[in-house]
Formats: structure tokens, sequence, C-alpha cells
């Protein structure tokens, strides 16, 4: 009999700024979004990258914030597409 390996389903947490249907520091199991957070997604796609697996949220916290760190690109182009 072959067992099939179940695809391990990680928690992430959103770092970017509140929005509206969108507030920081909401949990999600991966993929599992609102149709309010899809339909943010779909227009702000730098949110996808704004959400990251909880386990990394104390350092990801301090990389949004750090000039040339991949997170921080992803936070100043949200804010500048929200423009």
């Amino acid at each position: 009999m072959e067992l099939r390996k179940r695809k391990k389903r990680r928690a992430v947490v959103y770092i970017g700024p509140s929005l509206k249907g969108l507030v920081k520091h909401t949990v999600f199991l991966s993929g599992d979004y609102t149709a309010p957070v899809k339909s943010l997604i779909e227009k702000y796609p730098n949110i996808a990258h704004l959400m990251v697996p909880v386990e990394g949220l104390q350092q990801a916290r301090k990389d949004v914030n750090r000039k040339g760190h991949i997170l921080n690109f992803y936070l100043t182009n949200l804010f500048k597409s929200k423009e």
C-alpha cells in the first residue's frame, strides 16, 4: 500500500499596512484567503509577498523596515501603487 504524502499547510501572517479588508498581522492558513483579501491581492500583487510564514515573523518584521531588503521593496511598492 502506497502512502500519500500530505502537503503540509503552513500558516502565514500579513506584515504590510492595514488596508480595508486586511489588517496587519492577520494570520491565514496558506492559500485560504477570504474573498476581500483575494481581491486586494489581485489589485495589489505585492500583498502576496508580504505574507510570511508565522515561524519567520520576528525576522520578517525587522527585514520589512530594512532598506535594500526584498520585503522592504515590496512594502515600498505597495505604498506607491496605492497612491
